[in-house]
């Protein structure tokens, strides 16, 4: 028998969220798969608490193999707290996980083999610690999911004018794999954690998402950790998933002077950066 914890953390999505669920629970997976799917709502909004309550109610209370959870925060305690909350909620229903996918409430997914794929490569490949799928966007392109490690110049750039200028923008483009041919099975840097499935054990022995980040950031240090341990952080194109297309994080210079969030993002690439100052390329 095998136990699949799955974290949704909403931030006032709770439509969305709904939607989710019932993709995920309306997944082919084999007999002796059971998935406990634990939703942290961290929006401290009464009406989007409201929704999930009532909508999920159907979820939590059927009498399948598979269980849901909700669990709503007191107040907004980040995204690498809410996700590690939502596995501690997990293992109070069960202590035997095999894996953990972390997953966006915005993440569609349509087609109905994408678990049972990921985990049966994963099952095959005791080398690999982290995947994540090919995600597609509305209008048919495929979503940024993959990046290079972090560095401060192309950050930096990115958000300028100078970012058009022609070695700036290789560097750019390098970092944002945008050439990266999104058809094969291949080792990447990582993985926006919009989508990922992790082994348990990894998440234990790296300690879950580092708290020190309050909104980004995370997903790039666990799969340096990931790397740092001997496993491989893998592009797996052979599910595929669906993005809404919408990146928080998304914006220019004089947008830092109006978006919390964008801050936040500079704020927790600051900690990364300084973090790793004197480390190289943990892949090498």
């Amino acid at each position: 028998m095998m136990n699949i914890g799955i974290i949704i953390l909403d931030f006032l999505k709770a439509k969305k969220v709904i939607q989710n669920v019932q993709s995920i629970l309306n997944q082919n997976i084999s007999e002796n798969i059971t998935l406990h799917i634990s939703v942290v709502d961290n929006s401290c909004n009464k009406k989007n608490a409201e929704i999930l309550q009532s909508e999920l109610e159907v979820f939590m209370k059927s009498k399948t193999r598979h269980t849901v959870i909700l669990d709503i925060t007191e107040k907004n305690i980040g995204y690498t707290k809410g996700n590690n909350r939502g596995v501690k909620n997990l293992e109070k229903l069960c202590n035997t996980l095999d894996y953990l996918f972390v997953i966006n409430p915005d993440i569609e997914t349509k087609n109905k083999n994408v678990f049972q794929k990921m985990i049966t490569y994963l099952e095959n490949n005791e080398n690999v610690g982290i995947i994540g799928p090919r995600q597609v966007h509305k209008n048919g392109e495929y979503a940024m999911s993959v990046r290079q490690f972090p560095n401060l110049f192309t950050q930096i750039f990115r958000r300028l004018w100078l970012r058009y200028l022609p070695f700036i923008k290789q560097a750019v483009e390098k970092d944002e794999m945008q050439k990266m041919n999104k058809a094969y099975i291949q080792n990447v840097d990582w993985l926006q954690s919009s989508f990922i499935c992790i082994r348990k054990k990894l998440w234990n022995d790296i300690g879950g998402f580092n708290e020190n980040y309050f909104l980004f950031m995370a997903d790039s240090e666990i799969c340096f950790d990931t790397w740092k341990r001997g496993y491989c952080v893998q592009f797996f194109p052979e599910a595929e998933v669906y993005a809404d297309g919408i990146r928080c994080s998304g914006g220019g210079f004089i947008q830092l002077f109006k978006s919390w969030v964008l801050r936040q993002h500079v704020k927790d690439s600051w900690k990364y950066f300084v973090k790793h100052l004197f480390e190289g390329n943990v892949r090498k």
